[in-house]
């Protein structure tokens, strides 16, 4: 059941007012000549949000990098009466994530798990906590080559404080020609935020035949691109693990590690410490990895155990589709289709998994 609904014109109305206390990140259009179309969007910082554009499909990146960002400095250290004291810095910037999509919530939901499991990582808690995710879902496959249907990630009910759902486009005093959204929340904050603006309103009863309808009419507008299932996928890589597949994959990997950089569950990382030339004080940061980079599995005696880009991968094609899930239960893949558009070589994740489901 629906908890409110609001117009695009007044939700961006609200979302203005969250901004006053929250900084506001969300998809922005940028001109690309280039492309085709020649708009491209991505999540960024706004001042207002006007700048944002809710009608957005696709974003080129995920919002990973405002939860667990490419660089960041751990602590700072120093050198005092000959001992070393450390200082924690943690960002507890109160921001408001805008235009989330279903398979970006997942996504967000793993890198909850990774980073509370065992031992807490306080720099991914403290933004984490002081984040409130407005997701909006999406009523058809947002651009092509996604198969977020066949991974189980095109919806989410749960991972965010508010989900609003696109329905029918309002018409006469009421709807002015404007989307309308149906609200639901997931957290208390969410609920606070609905129930305490004056701009939401209580869902007509066309509202909820609109809402009612709208499971049905999206999952036809989504179409299946594996020849097997999700559930499948761990036992049919069980059976490919010597599969020439990956040899004849890899011939055509520059191993650029593109995937892992725009991946939204990719969550690997080195560390740096970076010494003053005064070598009394310093800061550890953390940085991006990625497994599809030669110098990724070398350890001490420069020995690599993955050297080649055929067992390269293979491990990344493992961890997205069957080690992750077994581990957590979650999606290691979200299907959004970021590392087959951002590949040089344009190797498709999708043929992949549909080659080794025909060999098997």
């Amino acid at each position: 059941m629906l908890d409110r609904v609001v117009t695009q014109s007044g939700l961006l109305e609200l979302i203005e007012e969250l901004g006053h206390t929250h900084q506001l990140i969300g998809p922005v259009a940028r001109p690309v000549p280039e492309c085709d179309p020649p708009v491209r969007h991505f999540y960024q910082r706004v001042k207002h949000a006007g700048q944002l554009d809710l009608s957005f499909s696709y974003c080129t990146y995920s919002p990973k990098e405002f939860l667990f960002p490419p660089s960041e400095t751990l602590f700072n250290f120093e050198k005092v009466d000959g001992r070393f004291t450390a200082t924690p810095v943690l960002d507890e910037q109160r921001r408001a994530l805008v235009g989330v999509h279903p398979c970006d919530v997942h996504a967000i939901e793993l890198l909850d798990h990774v980073f509370a499991k065992d031992h807490a990582d306080e720099h991914y808690a403290a933004r984490r906590s002081h984040t409130f995710i407005i997701a909006i879902d999406c009523p058809t496959p947002c651009t092509s080559g996604v198969f977020c249907a066949d991974m189980k990630t095109n919806t989410a009910t749960q991972g965010y404080d508010v989900m609003l759902y696109p329905l029918a486009t309002g018409d006469g005093a009421n709807g002015n020609g404007q989307t309308r959204y149906g609200a639901v929340f997931g957290t208390e904050a969410g609920r606070e935020w609905l129930y305490y603006n004056r701009r939401f309103t209580s869902p007509s009863a066309e509202d909820e035949r609109s809402f009612k309808a709208y499971p049905q009419t999206k999952a036809a507008a989504f179409t299946r691109e594996l020849n097997t299932t999700v559930d499948k996928l761990p036992a049919l890589l069980d059976r490919s693990y010597d599969s020439l597949l990956w040899e004849a994959t890899a011939r055509r990997c520059y191993s650029c590690g593109s995937c892992n950089l725009v991946c939204p569950t990719c969550y690997c990382f080195d560390m740096h410490d970076h010494n003053e030339l005064s070598e009394t004080c310093g800061q550890r940061r953390r940085e991006w990895d990625g497994c599809q980079l030669p110098e990724f599995a070398v350890v001490a005696g420069d020995h690599n155990f993955r050297p080649k880009a055929a067992q390269r991968l293979r491990h990344r094609t493992y961890r997205k589709a069957k080690w992750v899930k077994e581990q957590s239960g979650l999606a290691g893949c979200v299907g959004c289709a970021r590392c087959d558009r951002a590949c040089t070589a344009k190797i498709s994740s999708v043929e992949v998994y549909n080659q080794l489901a025909e060999e098997a």
